[in-house]
């Protein structure tokens, strides 16, 4: 058995509903007029697509001579929900979690290739992150009323009986690939524990942008932008030559994507850019908030103060990963990490209580570098 490695990602490196923490400023009256081609697609100047998706809205704003057909996302977006949704009962990630077998293997075939590389690419993050980063942590979120439960009285006997079965490990949840004569034939789980399950939530979104960037530059596009559910990836240039420009939200308690107010805007050049928060979901129990972030490590609550975390990264896979383990490690432990990672090309804008009621920000010189105060 040998594990997957990702087809699209060379650097060493949420499907449920999701609040938006970033936004590409649409610039008004940059679109060049479309006219219909002998096949009756558009032809020449920007094209832009907006639907909704894995819970949230979606929106592609690409440079191309042909409109590229609205099948080729919807589809691709079809085929991740279908793998790694969890709203979605038929869905392979349901599936393996349903598994309850400890003396046998799920095995499948995994046609699709998204299973197989978000798993690769999560073992890489759980490593580089030192647990920060968990896809396993699904029983925990479940434990704290953050998925399809109702929070209960939770204590510390609850909590160490749930990290029992939580963590990437071999002995309690591992997935490895079968091939026969170099050729991959199935993907087989085995569980250490029938309560054990997977959740993708915390890099689905993101890697999903990077497979509809992808989609779009197989077909020769280089200028493009590509939102999902506030998970933004940028190529080349805006409509009007310049680089993308992403707004990022204050954190501010009660605000909705309707009704928001953004920190800084940010100028983005083939890259990737994703915020994880606290401060819009969380229970409140006898007045003290709890975090919808959960700790891998102590299966409780983060609570170290950071507000949001917004990472800068070469894909969206890992800005959306990057950004919940940051919450996970709090403000002095990530600018640790981006100290020791150069080799990563990460930024970051990170907002933390100032314990006064209001909140401060540190932003690395890279992202300060690209960053207009608003």
């Amino acid at each position: 058995m040998k594990h997957h490695t990702s087809p699209y990602f060379g650097i060493t490196a949420s499907l449920v509903l999701a609040v938006p923490f970033v936004a590409a400023l649409m610039l008004a009256g940059c679109n060049n007029p479309s006219r219909p081609g002998s096949d009756g697609l558009a032809t020449s100047g920007w094209h832009e697509h907006r639907g909704e998706a894995q819970g949230t809205t979606y929106a592609i704003k690409y440079a191309s001579e042909v409109k590229v057909p609205d099948s080729v996302f919807t589809e691709l977006l079809e085929m991740v929900d279908r793998e790694v949704s969890l709203w979605r009962p038929d869905s392979r990630i349901n599936a393996i979690n349903a598994w309850r077998r400890t003396d046998s293997l799920y095995g499948f075939v995994d046609s699709d290739q998204i299973i197989g590389p978000l798993w690769a690419l999560s073992e890489e993050l759980h490593s580089l992150t030192k647990g920060a980063f968990d896809p396993t942590v699904s029983p925990l979120v479940e434990l704290w009323g953050f998925g399809f439960s109702e929070m209960d009285r939770v204590d510390a006997n609850a909590v160490d009986s749930v990290m029992s079965f939580v963590g990437l490990m071999p002995d309690r949840f591992d997935l490895n690939e079968e091939e026969e004569n170099g050729y991959y034939k199935a993907t087989w789980v085995r569980k250490g524990d029938p309560r054990a399950a997977l959740d993708f939530n915390a890099i689905a979104q993101g890697y999903t942008v990077d497979l509809l960037m992808e989609a779009l530059r197989v077909r020769g596009v280089e200028d493009a932008m590509v939102e999902l559910g506030g998970e933004v990836v940028c190529r080349g240039k805006n409509p009007v030559g310049g680089p993308w420009r992403i707004a990022v939200d204050q954190p501010i308690e009660g605000s909705t994507a309707q009704d928001r107010t953004f920190e800084v805007v940010v100028s983005i050049h083939d890259r990737s850019i994703c915020t994880s928060g606290s401060y819009r979901k969380f229970h409140e129990v006898n007045g003290q908030k709890i975090s919808h972030t959960i700790d891998p490590g102590t299966g409780w609550p983060a609570a170290n103060g950071l507000l949001s975390a917004t990472v800068m990264a070469p894909t969206g896979a890992y800005a959306d990963a990057l950004a919940t383990a940051f919450m996970v490690l709090g403000t002095e432990q990530t600018k640790a990490f981006l100290s020791l990672h150069p080799e990563l090309q990460l930024d970051a804008m990170l907002m933390y209580d100032d314990g006064q009621g209001g909140y401060g920000v540190w932003r690395s010189p890279g992202f300060d570098a690209v960053s207009e105060q608003l």
